[in-house]
């Protein structure tokens, strides 16, 4: 399996799993399909090159072939008070991959990134409350709740709970 950060000539292959993703699993996202199938194909290639940073972007895991098989977001805050922190946003692996370690290995590349960024302390995300086994693998990597928004999405007339999860590095002030 290859981890690499995705790029414009990715997006198509980028396109089809965020639109199965969205698909498949409505509530591990904010986003929705009905939305994002609306795209263009050069509105999925311009989220390839977030903030035109060379740390930001997402993460695609390559399994044989070179099919994309999963995927995980990237973002460092750019505004000088908040450039300590990063999200991670939008994991997902295929159904037919998961629980053979891509996730996870997405998971550890995503941290092993943002540890060689200077100055960066922390990183957040939210996952869904029912998404057990996406929270035991950020518990696992270390990530504590520090919130829980309620009601923090609403599909086909129910609503669901994310939890805000942090992983805070130990650095020296």
């Amino acid at each position: 399996m290859e981890i690499r950060f995705l790029n414009s000539q990715d997006a198509v292959v980028y396109r089809e799993l965020r639109l199965q993703a969205l698909r498949e699993s409505p509530t591990a996202f904010g986003s929705s399909y009905e939305q994002e199938s609306l795209l263009s194909l050069t509105d999925f290639a311009a989220r390839l090159r977030l903030h035109n940073d060379s740390a930001n972007g997402i993460f695609g895991a390559f399994g044989n072939r070179n099919r994309l098989i999963g995927m995980l977001g990237f973002s460092r805050e750019s505004r000088l008070k908040r450039a300590h922190i990063a999200s991670l946003w939008s994991m997902y692996v295929l159904p037919e991959f998961r629980r053979r370690g891509v996730g996870a290995t997405l998971l550890d590349e995503a941290l092993s990134h943002a540890q060689r960024l200077d100055g960066l302390r922390q990183i957040i995300l939210t996952v869904t409350t029912n998404n057990l086994a996406a929270y035991s693998l950020y518990k696992s990597r270390g990530f504590e709740r520090f919130g829980l928004e309620r009601d923090a999405l609403f599909i086909d007339g129910t609503y669901f709970d994310e939890e805000h999860l942090a992983l805070y590095f130990n650095h020296d002030n």
